[in-house]
């Protein structure tokens, strides 16, 4: 596993789990941790595709 996947994944399995606490009717609480849990995933990529220039 790569370096920014064993630090950033136990944040998103974090927020993962609070966004399955949330009832579905809480749409917007719903969205905003997608959002956060899209751009980490995104962040890990980035940092992914750098290092395999390195």
């Amino acid at each position: 596993m790569s370096p920014a996947r064993e630090h950033y994944n136990p944040i998103i399995t974090g927020l993962l789990k609070e966004h399955d606490r949330l009832p579905h009717d809480k749409v917007e609480e719903r969205k905003s941790f997608q959002r956060r849990i899209l751009f980490l995933m995104a962040t890990i990529k980035m940092e992914e595709f750098s290092e395999s220039f390195a």
